[in-house]
Parts: C-alpha cells; sequence; structure tokens
C-alpha cells in the first residue's frame, strides 16, 4: 500500500470513529496517536505495525509510560499484525471509565503491559 493510500484510509477510519462516537457513549480519550503500517484494501487494510507516534502531556498514555517509537503489538488478546484495521479499531474504542489492554514493544526490543483507563478528552 503506498503512502499515499495509507492516509487517506487513516482519515477515513479517524471519520468513521467520529461518526460511531457522536451516537454513542461518550467516547474514551487516551491521550496517543498511532502510525500505521498496512497492506491491502486501502479502506481496511491488514495491518503490519502499529507504532505510537505522539503522547500528549497528562494522559493516560503518559501516566504509564508509554513513548513514542512504541508499537502496539496486542489489543486485550488479539496480535496487531496481520488484523485489519476496521477490527483493531473496534477494540481500541472505549468509552470513559472502561480499560484498554496493551502489549507494547519498545524500539531496543523490549516488551510490556499497560491498563488504560479511558478518561475524558480535556478540554
Amino acid at each position: 500500500m503506498n503512502r499515499r493510500m495509507k492516509k487517506l484510509a487513516l482519515c477515513l477510519l479517524l471519520v468513521a470513529a467520529s461518526i460511531d462516537a457522536s451516537s454513542a457513549a461518550e467516547k474514551g480519550w487516551f491521550g496517543f496517536g498511532v502510525a500505521i503500517k498496512a497492506e491491502g484494501f486501502f479502506l481496511n487494510p491488514i495491518l503490519t505495525a502499529v507504532t505510537i507516534d505522539t503522547v500528549e502531556a497528562r494522559s493516560p498514555a503518559a501516566e504509564k509510560g508509554i513513548a513514542i517509537g512504541d508499537e502496539i503489538v496486542r489489543v486485550g488478546n488479539t496480535d496487531v499484525p496481520g488484523h485489519r484495521a476496521l477490527e483493531l479499531r473496534s477494540l481500541m474504542q472505549k468509552t470513559v471509565g472502561e480499560s484498554l489492554q496493551l502489549k507494547l514493544k519498545r524500539p531496543n526490543g523490549g516488551t510490556y503491559s499497560v491498563t488504560l483507563i479511558a478518561a475524558k478528552k480535556p478540554a
């Protein structure tokens, strides 16, 4: 998948996420952003890697020590590589107060697990 198609897929996922959130309970916030590497159909590609590319100060992610460059390797009991983007998105969407379990890999190869509690996004 070329870079332009990946950006389009990510934009579509973000739009779909905002539409889903408006009709549900209050959408939770974890305070991190990701960069994806994927293959296949650009609307729902198969993920090869999901890497943290932003972490907001005083966020649930920052409080648990998640850092830019860490790779998300598992969400709950689901390995990230090989799964479709929309499936991963649904696993990561939580309402305020719900928990999200992640297994991450540092750039040096070490792994760690965290449980994040979805917070209300600051104004």
